[in-house]
């Protein structure tokens, strides 16, 4: 019992139920106002409808000869009293007396100008004794005769006193019901909401807890939660890939920087071990020098890889052309080639422009172009291509040497993986993965594709900017 009370607590407190009173009250007021504003019309349409009526008759009345007004008034008299909605009537002399009709005496109210007014009227029942005339307020209308008589015109408001009760009872109906109507969708709304936020607040919990593979659940609407549940579960995924990511670092720079940590630390206690010439000092230290560097650019490859990877390193993006770029960088490579006589091809597109940092794109085409130049044999030939088609471009740099053991192509753009080849190198198995942080941070990707008839393609893919 405790619960659902907390639950309706928490309902009436929901943003749906206080918008729904809102907006109930706005709406009763809105039909309160409209409503009147119609009584006030429907009352002056029916005041019209008695004065033109009341009007007409009483000149149709005037007409007459005396003799035959009487005669007519005493019969309109005698027969429209028991009706609904019935006329009442007076004629008199011009010494005041009643010659016909069934009202008591002429109101002081009334003047006998033609002018429709309204007040009280005595009107004598046929079968009442005179002292007992049930006074009554009634609209009127009287004239003054050629003969110095009066004749006085009033009518019973039956239908029209019938029409404002029904409209009364139909406005407070529709208050009523608009009233309902606008709670009980409130609490529906409110409802819904609640379970929806229900649902995005258990996920949560279960998410602080530790437990980055929950998600919150989405619907098929395409409604405002559905998309606020989308962005959630899409940062959610970025958060998990980058703690996984974090992780899986962690464990890599424990598991493969123990190694020139500890080459280090047993070169250090070898030459602390004794006494040792100047020359045998300087090229210990110049060997810790070149393990420190190395450490170093690992350190700092990881660095760029993190800040890539949070998007944080694409400040100096700009619009440049690929092909010249390209032609830069592999002018550095291709003296080198030359001087060893390694067919060295290059083949741009030119006027492929890309939008990204040239500093960041130079970086992982040379990372390409260093792989390929390590860890090929000499005699192989090295191609540089650059393509595009109607959205994307197209960088690759192609050798045709022995390739890679099947089955390795993704695991060597992670973190900290080496191919066989590479066994024997320095480095820190850190290239590849720089170069698919690069590309993701652009929008594009890194694919390593065997080369037709033998060899390695990496291939860079760029949105054409």
């Amino acid at each position: 019992m405790s619960a659902r009370l907390g639950r309706l607590q928490q309902l009436a407190r929901t943003s749906a139920i206080r918008l729904a009173l809102r907006y109930a009250l706005l709406q009763i007021v809105v039909l309160a106002i409209a409503l009147a504003a119609l009584f006030w019309v429907v009352n002056r349409y029916v005041d019209l409808q008695i004065t033109e009526s009341l009007t007409s008759e009483l000149a149709t009345l005037k007409s007459l000869p005396a003799p035959a007004l009487a005669r007519r008034v005493a019969a309109l008299a005698d027969t429209r009293s028991q009706t609904r909605g019935a006329r009442h009537y007076r004629l008199e002399d011009a010494r005041g007396q009643m010659l016909a009709g069934n009202i008591s005496h002429w109101p002081q109210w009334l003047s006998a100008d033609g002018t429709l007014w309204q007040g009280e009227l005595a009107v004598i029942e046929q079968d009442d004794p005179p002292d007992d005339n049930e006074s009554t307020v009634l609209p009127a209308v009287g004239t003054m005769l050629a003969d110095g008589g009066r004749l006085l015109v009033a009518q019973d408001r039956g239908a029209a006193e019938d029409l404002h009760e029904v409209a009364l009872m139909a406005a407070v109906v529709v208050l009523a019901l608009t009233a309902s109507f606008a709670v009980l969708l409130g609490l529906a709304l409110g409802w819904q909401w609640l379970k929806r936020i229900d649902a995005i607040n258990r996920t949560a919990g279960r998410i602080a807890a530790g437990d980055l593979t929950q998600r919150v659940p989405t619907t098929q609407r395409g409604d405002e939660f559905d998309l606020l549940a989308g962005h959630l579960n899409t940062m959610l995924e970025r958060i998990e890939h980058a703690v996984a990511g974090m992780r899986e670092v962690s464990d890599n720079v424990a598991h493969d920087l123990r190694k020139p940590l500890s080459r280090l630390k047993t070169r250090a206690e070898v030459v602390l071990n004794k006494p040792r010439d100047s020359v045998a000092y300087q090229e210990a230290l110049a060997q810790t020098v070149n393990d420190a560097d190395e450490l170093m650019r690992t350190f700092d490859a990881l660095l760029s890889i993190a800040r890539l990877e949070a998007g944080s390193e694409l400040s100096d993006r700009e619009t440049l052309d690929l092909a010249d770029l390209t032609r830069d960088v592999a002018g550095l490579y291709a003296d080198e080639a030359e001087d060893m006589a390694r067919p060295f091809r290059l083949e741009l597109a030119a006027g492929t422009r890309v939008s990204g940092s040239r500093a960041l794109l130079a970086q992982a085409l040379s990372n390409l172009l260093d792989n390929a130049f390590k860890y090929s044999a000499s005699e192989v030939a090295l191609e540089v291509q650059l393509t595009r088609n109607t959205t994307h471009a197209q960088l690759a740099v192609r050798d045709h040497g022995q390739g890679i053991v099947p089955g390795e192509h993704l695991r060597l753009i992670e973190r900290f993986a080496r191919g066989d080849a590479a066994r024997s190198q320095s480095g820190s198995g850190l290239g590849l993965a720089l170069v698919k942080a690069v590309m993701q941070a652009h929008g594009g990707k890194l694919d390593l594709i065997d080369t037709p008839g033998g060899g390695l393609t990496a291939q860079l893919t760029l949105p054409l900017g």
